[in-house]
């Protein structure tokens, strides 16, 4: 049996019908791993559910980053939702923490360049962004509710 199945019994004993599962530093010690070893099984359970060819019983997602995430199991509309902003918040953390930073730097170090990276700040930031959000934000479907 691998990890992912493993944890897909955990699963089906903690949230048959889906719901909070926690962050991985309190289902650590329920599995019986470190909350390392943990992370790495949940990371096997989201490499087989986004397999082509997945048997998953469960969509996991996450609410947070790092150590502090709290894991949700589910395939309600709501939980499409939450897919939706998780990921606009991890591509908005990597502009702020990374992108933008070095093309300040750059525009700091390189004046010929500075206008450049202005309007890839502006861009990414203000254009990029808002039209992300708008995505995960603006579909909204008769039944959205479920």
């Amino acid at each position: 049996m691998t990890k992912w199945e493993q944890f897909e019994e955990f699963l089906f004993e903690v949230a048959p019908l889906g719901g909070c599962i926690g962050p991985s530093t309190a289902i650590a010690p329920v599995l019986g791993e470190t909350p390392a070893e943990t992370s790495q099984i949940i990371q096997a359970y989201l490499d087989a559910q986004r397999s082509q060819t997945s048997r998953t019983l469960y969509v996991l997602r996450r609410e947070g980053r790092t150590k502090s995430a709290i894991w949700y199991s589910g395939v309600r509309t709501a939980d499409v939702r939450a897919i939706g902003h998780e990921y606009f918040e991890d591509v908005q953390k990597k502009f702020l923490r990374a992108l933008q930073p070095d093309l300040t730097r750059v525009a700091a170090r390189n004046p010929r360049a500075a206008k450049k990276c202005e309007a890839i700040i502006v861009a990414v930031g203000e254009g990029a962004l808002t039209v992300l959000r708008a995505a995960v934000d603006g579909i909204d479907l008769e039944g959205d509710e479920e």
